[in-house]
Parts: C-alpha cells; sequence; structure tokens
C-alpha cells in the first residue's frame, strides 16, 4: 500500500476512534462470525443478536407489538406494501426521526421504497462493506473506482477522499467515455479496485471486444458487480482482458450486503450471516422450503433498530444449499416479477437465456429478452451489424419454452437502462399486468 493509501486508511480509522471506535468493533464481530457462522461460537452470538432484536421489537414497534409472539418462527413474512401501508406502525418509538438516516430505493424494479436506519446499523453496513472489500483484496484507502448512476447522490468529501473513491457515472457511457476510464486506468498505477453496476462492465466489455483491445496491465485487484446477475460472457472477459477476478455481490438499499462470491471459488454466494438471517420460502405460500428448492429471499437485518425488517421479504428469487456444512445461495434469479415461464407455464431459469445468446455475442451489442403473454416472448436486439439467425434463434429458443411459443425478434439501437442505471437483460411484463 503506498504513502497516500496508508494515510487514508489511517485517518480513516483514527477519525472512527475518535468517535467511539464503532466501526472497529462491528468489523471485529463480523469477522469473528463469519470465520465459522455455523461453529458454536458464532451460533451463539448470532442467537444472542437475534433475540436483542426480537425483544427490542416486540416492546418498542407497534407493528410487532400486537402479536403475542414466543418464537422468531411466529414472526409474520412482511412485504415493502404492507410496510408502505403501516409505515409508522414500523418505526421504533425509542428513536427520533431527526437522529435517523434516511434511505431508498429507486423502485425501478418493484415499488419506491424508503425506511429510516439508526446511526448503529449504519456504523454495522460500514463495517459490512469493509469486510467484504477486504474478501476481495481492496483495503480502505485504496483507489476504488464506483461505476454507477451519480445523479443526485452527495457524499461527505471529506469521507470520498479518505476512502479514495472515484466516482464515474454511466449515465453516458458511449465510446469516447470508456476510452477515457481505460486511459486513466492505465494512467494509474496505485493499487486499485472497480466496482459497479453489473450492465455497466457489460458495456466496458462490449467495447473492448469491439476494438480488439490488448491485455494491459492496469493493477486491478478485483472487480464487485452489483444490482443484477453478472453475464457469463461478462465474467470471462474481465479475467481475459484485466487479468484479475471478478465476483457478484448480493445487496439492496434498504438493507445492505446480505451476501457476495468469494474469489477463486465456485459461483455461489456466501451469506452475511452475521448481519442477516437469510431463508427461501415458496413462491407462492409463507412457508419455507427445502435447501435446494427455489423460492422468496426472506431476508432479516438484525442491526436495524429504528425499523426492524424481520422477514422481509426482498423481491427477489433464489435457492439456497447445505456446502461444506455452510448454507450459501447457489442461485439469485432476481425479481419475483421477471421469472420467466414456458408455454406450460413452468418456471424457466433465467440463467437459460444465456447459453443460447453466448452463441451470437460478437454480433450483439445487447439484447433483451422479455415474457409479454403466456406464450408470447419478444427478443430485443442491439447489434454490430446484420444478423442472418433468425431462425436458428428462434428454432433455439422454441426448445427452451415450446413448439407453440410465439417469438418476436425486433433490432433497436439502444436498450435503454432504468432509473437506476440498471439494463434487464431478461424481463417479464406479463406477470406484471
Amino acid at each position: 500500500m503506498g504513502t497516500g493509501n496508508t494515510i487514508r486508511r489511517i485517518g480513516f480509522w483514527t477519525l472512527d476512534t475518535i468517535k467511539g471506535g464503532n466501526i472497529k468493533m462491528h468489523y471485529q464481530d463480523i469477522a469473528q462470525i463469519m470465520e465459522s457462522p455455523f461453529s458454536e461460537k458464532a451460533v451463539n452470538r448470532r442467537n444472542e443478536i437475534l433475540n436483542e432484536l426480537l425483544e427490542h421489537s416486540i416492546k418498542t414497534v407497534p407493528f410487532y407489538s400486537k402479536f403475542v409472539i414466543v418464537h422468531f418462527n411466529q414472526f409474520p413474512v412482511i412485504k415493502k406494501d404492507l410496510i408502505l401501508d403501516n409505515f409508522d406502525d414500523f418505526k421504533s418509538n425509542k428513536f427520533q426521526s431527526k437522529s435517523l438516516y434516511k434511505v431508498a430505493t429507486s423502485g425501478s424494479t418493484g415499488i419506491p421504497f424508503f425506511l429510516f436506519m439508526n446511526r448503529n446499523k449504519r456504523n454495522r453496513n460500514t463495517a459490512d462493506t469493509l469486510f467484504f472489500f477486504n474478501k476481495v483484496g481492496y483495503n480502505i484507502g485504496q483507489r476504488l473506482y464506483y461505476l454507477r448512476l451519480w445523479k443526485g447522490e452527495h457524499k461527505n468529501s471529506l469521507n470520498r477522499l479518505l476512502q479514495n473513491i472515484i466516482k464515474v457515472d454511466i449515465s453516458k457511457m458511449n465510446d469516447e467515455i470508456i476510452n477515457a476510464l481505460l486511459k486513466e486506468l492505465q494512467k494509474d498505477k496505485s493499487s486499485k479496485a472497480i466496482i459497479g453496476i453489473a450492465s455497466s462492465f457489460d458495456t466496458l466489455c462490449d467495447y473492448l471486444d469491439k476494438n480488439n483491445s490488448e491485455n494491459k496491465d492496469f493493477n486491478i485487484k478485483s472487480f464487485v458487480a452489483i444490482s443484477e446477475a453478472l453475464d457469463p460472457y461478462t465474467k470471462k472477459s474481465i479475467k481475459k482482458y484485466f487479468k484479475t477476478p471478478v465476483v457478484s455481490r448480493y445487496s439492496n438499499e434498504e438493507q445492505g450486503i446480505i451476501a457476495q462470491q468469494e474469489i477463486n471459488a465456485n459461483d455461489t454466494f456466501k451469506i452475511n450471516w452475521a448481519s442477516y438471517i437469510v431463508e427461501i420460502f415458496d413462491l407462492k405460500k409463507d412457508i419455507k422450503v427445502e435447501p435446494g428448492q427455489i423460492g422468496r429471499i426472506v431476508v432479516t437485518d438484525l442491526f436495524n433498530y429504528s425499523m426492524p425488517l424481520i422477514r422481509y421479504d426482498t423481491g427477489d428469487i433464489g435457492v439456497m444449499e447445505l456446502l461444506d456444512n455452510e448454507l450459501v445461495l447457489t442461485k439469485i434469479e432476481g425479481r419475483k416479477l421477471d421469472l420467466i415461464y414456458d408455454t406450460k407455464n413452468s418456471l424457466v431459469s433465467s440463467y437459460s437465456i444465456y447459453p443460447i445468446m453466448k452463441i451470437y455475442y460478437h454480433l450483439i451489442k445487447q439484447y433483451q429478452f422479455i415474457q409479454v403473454g403466456q406464450k408470447e416472448y419478444v427478443i430485443k436486439l442491439n447489434l454490430y451489424g446484420a444478423f442472418d439467425y433468425k431462425k436458428e434463434l428462434v428454432k433455439s429458443f422454441k426448445s427452451l419454452l415450446g413448439d407453440d411459443a410465439e417469438i418476436n425478434i425486433e433490432f433497436v439501437d439502444e436498450i435503454p437502462v432504468l432509473s437506476s442505471g440498471k439494463r434487464k437483460k431478461v424481463m417479464n411484463t406479463f406477470n406484471q399486468n
């Protein structure tokens, strides 16, 4: 670590010490639990944290006070619309709103939503962020390039300096912007990491493919993809062009980092058991499914005491399995509203789309697969040039979805991004009607 990075790192922790050392205490707690989250010591610590949250919620949160609840499993599953309809009932009477932090989601993939966090929860989120960055080789003080929509986003300038964050706005990620970014990355000889919305990595790799770029030493220690599923082709391209690993992180604005892949491991997500309890529920009923079965990802936030989210339905779909004596997420399919079904109304994994489209990656800038009816599907293609494989593409998707599938291919100049900066590759507008 260079001198400047060291100064920033020391500055960050010195500032934390002056404020009481809360972030460091959280970091140590997270590290101890995550070392072996299902060991007796870690389980006891997690149960202690959970019981404190449940006792607080029953005593101070009107929504939970009206229930006669003895055990965690008796708490109901809650959704965004329930919270919005009963917003004040979810606020603990132990906190004044003026002392809290407001966080909001864009609503681009569901219901617009906001809630409040208390300071201890914010500190826990900061410690989670530092811990999971450290797992991919990034330490506080090093240069971090952050690719996302930055419009209206304000970050304390002192914190940004101490954390050494370079903001990269992806709202206009054209060839000129990408070329300038690559030149800056190459000129910057410091050890660094990149975090960004997964589709921004797609755009970056598409540019490199199009320009027949050579592998160069950017001294990037890791890439972290957020907000969307990372395309397998993009994952390989990043390793090819930047000689560095890439992992996906599963998180949301209203809670924080729920799980993250590990470097040089398979594509499973290691769950943040130190700060959350993650469960998988049936797609329609509020009952838990067996390991290995697909279902709704339901998350309990162990540290937000101002607005406890206990058994919160994230709106996402996934699969949890027991591997090496630890429960991990082996699949995260995305939003429940965007699940794809075949013509017999059987669920089709969104990951089934990628292998078919991969065949034509050298011809396609962007694509989007949309289910618009029970048996009707649209494939939008933004191409580099001519495309002479419509029949072959339709045939491949009919074999996946059913011979009676009606598949229309549309050629477009651009696949627009959502207000959050995401560019969905798989959508279901029929489900949302």
